[in-house]
C-alpha cells in the first residue's frame, strides 16, 4: 500500500472514531486531524470539506449493516437458522463498533433525505424468500400469521436495543464493562427463542 493510500486511510478510521463519537454538527476538522495524527492542512488535501468526509463515513457505516442482513435473509437456509444468523452477525459487528447503531440512527433522522436516496441507490428490498419463508411457515400452522416485515422488525429491535440504549442498560442493571458483554453474549442465546415463542400459533 502507497504512504498516500495509508494516510488516506488512517483519516477515514479517524474520521469514524469522531464521527461516531460526536456526530457530524458536534465534529470539528481538527479534531479528525488530531486523531490521525496530522495536521489540518493535510487533511483537507485529503478531503477538502466536512461535508465529503462525512458522506463517505455514513455511506460505509450503513455498508457494514445492510448487505449484511440482505446476504443472509437472501441464503437459502431455514427461516430457523436465518434469525440466528442474524442475531450472530449483529453482535459481532457490535462489539467491534459500538457507536455504529447509534450514529447511524441519529444521522438518519438528523438528515433523512440522504438516508433515503442512498437506499435507493443500494435498490434495497425485503427479500422474497424470506417473505416466502415466513408466509409459508405461518399458513402450515408453524407460527401464527405476521406480516415479514414485522417479523424481521422484531428480530432486529431486540439486538439493536441493548446497544443503542448501553447507558440506560449498564446503569439500571449496574453492569461494568466485562458484565455488559456478557450480557449481550446471553441475549444471542436468548432471541432466536423468543422471537419464535413469541410467533407460537394462538
Amino acid at each position: 500500500m502507497s504512504l498516500e493510500k495509508e494516510t488516506e486511510e488512517m483519516i477515514f478510521i479517524a474520521a469514524q472514531r469522531v464521527f461516531q463519537a460526536k456526530g457530524f454538527e458536534g465534529a470539528r476538522m481538527q479534531e479528525i486531524a488530531d486523531e490521525a495524527g496530522i495536521n489540518k492542512s493535510m487533511l483537507h488535501y485529503y478531503y477538502r470539506n466536512k461535508d465529503k468526509l462525512f458522506l463517505e463515513v455514513f455511506q460505509t457505516s450503513m455498508k457494514k449493516i445492510m448487505p449484511g442482513l440482505f446476504s443472509i435473509l437472501n441464503s437459502e437456509v431455514t427461516l430457523e437458522e436465518k434469525v440466528v444468523q442474524i442475531v450472530e452477525f449483529y453482535y459481532e459487528m457490535f462489539k467491534k463498533n459500538l457507536l455504529l447503531p447509534t450514529f447511524v440512527i441519529y444521522e438518519m433522522n438528523r438528515n433523512p433525505e440522504r438516508f433515503k436516496e442512498f437506499i435507493a441507490s443500494m435498490d434495497i428490498q425485503l427479500p422474497g424468500l424470506f417473505a416466502k419463508q415466513v408466509k409459508e411457515a405461518a399458513s402450515s400452522g408453524k407460527m401464527m400469521p405476521i406480516a415479514p416485515h414485522h417479523f424481521l422488525i422484531n428480530v432486529v429491535s431486540l439486538c439493536m436495543m441493548p446497544v443503542v440504549a448501553r447507558n440506560m442498560v449498564q446503569t439500571l442493571f449496574s453492569l461494568d464493562d466485562e458484565a455488559y458483554f456478557t450480557f449481550l453474549e446471553e441475549r444471542k442465546l436468548l432471541i432466536p427463542k423468543i422471537i419464535f415463542s413469541g410467533v407460537q400459533p394462538l
